[in-house]
């Protein structure tokens, strides 16, 4: 396993397992990527982390999310873009999270902040190679939306 999943704590390490019984190991080049590395130190908590009210709860990171969206979608449909998609799908959410959205007056559907998704992606030279390895196109894995009605 990756380093990212032997660091984990013990709730989120249970969490995970009741998300996915196994972890594809495609998964951990995806997810030690720099770009998917930065999701580490933005809390998914949208800033009520740093807040002396909610201070001691467990801190749960973007790519906490993102990793377990992936595990979600894997567990269901054991497809490799989809699950790269899943991954892949807050990779250009920045600080505050849906905060943000709410700001660009998206509150609803919280996507404002997905725009860049392609443009990270294509412009990560670690993502296009393994991407690439994988006779994946950027198109397959930027845009999680083209997976809604699939089965």
């Amino acid at each position: 396993m990756s380093k990212y999943f032997e660091n984990l704590n013990k709730e989120i390490r249970e969490y995970f397992n009741i998300l996915s019984e196994d972890i594809p190991e495609f998964l951990e080049e995806y997810i030690d990527t720099p770009e998917m590395q930065k999701q580490a130190g933005i809390s998914v908590s949208c800033g009520t982390i740093y807040s002396k009210l909610y201070n001691d709860r467990i801190w749960y990171s973007s790519l906490d999310h993102s990793v377990g969206v992936a595990l979600i979608v894997w567990h269901f449909t054991k497809d490799k873009k989809q699950t790269i998609s899943a991954l892949f799908h807050d990779i250009a959410t920045p600080v505050f999270k849906h905060c943000i959205d709410f700001m660009n007056g998206d509150y609803e559907k919280q996507e404002s902040t997905e725009e860049l998704t392609y443009e990270i992606i294509s412009n990560s030279k670690e993502i296009m190679e393994l991407l690439d390895r994988d006779k994946i196109k950027v198109e397959e894995v930027s845009d999680y939306h083209m997976y809604r009605n699939s089965r």
